[in-house]
């Protein structure tokens, strides 16, 4: 008996995998619907992405705060909020239900009367007859209470979470 292949065995080898293979490819319906799931899931993730993307462009075009499904990623750019949320912090934030109804301690994005955006903590609630303002002020203890009441139509977001991306 030889102690090698012979090449009547490679043969018969190579026709196995070739017949494995056809079935693989023709006769395998549950490899062929998984394959056809998988694609199908594939497409619809990509297209959801790019549409994600392409009204993120457009909205930051139009000079607003882009948002995906209601949620929006703010990176802080100055140490008025440490050591809660230091200078580069990502974090995520979700439109309010209703911007009259936020309560002290709320931490929250909003749009200065200067057009600037701004992340700080609410730290008071004012309440004028049917009017609501709020007095806003970083976390950072040299920090000082924002100039301008907070009205609710200028809140953007409402702090979810930070982001632990470093």
């Amino acid at each position: 008996m030889p102690d090698y292949t012979t090449p009547e065995q490679i043969e018969e080898m190579q026709n196995a995998l070739a017949r494995e293979r056809e079935r693989i490819r023709c006769g395998a319906p549950r490899c062929s619907r998984r394959a056809l799931i998988s694609r199908i899931a594939f497409g619809a993730l990509a297209a959801l992405l790019i549409a994600c993307l392409a009204s993120v462009y457009v909205t930051k075009s139009r000079g607003e705060v882009p948002n995906v499904f209601g949620l929006y990623l703010f990176s802080i750019e100055s140490g008025s909020m440490e050591p809660t949320l230091g200078i580069g912090a990502v974090i995520l934030s979700r439109a309010p239900r209703d911007a009259a109804a936020l309560n002290e301690g709320d931490i929250v994005t909003f749009r200065t009367t200067s057009g600037d955006i701004v992340t700080h903590r609410i730290i008071a609630v004012n309440r004028h007859s049917a009017a609501v303002s709020y007095t806003t002020k970083g976390d950072n203890p040299v920090s000082s209470p924002d100039p301008e009441p907070l009205t609710p139509e200028r809140v953007i977001a409402l702090f979810v979470l930070r982001i632990p991306l470093t």
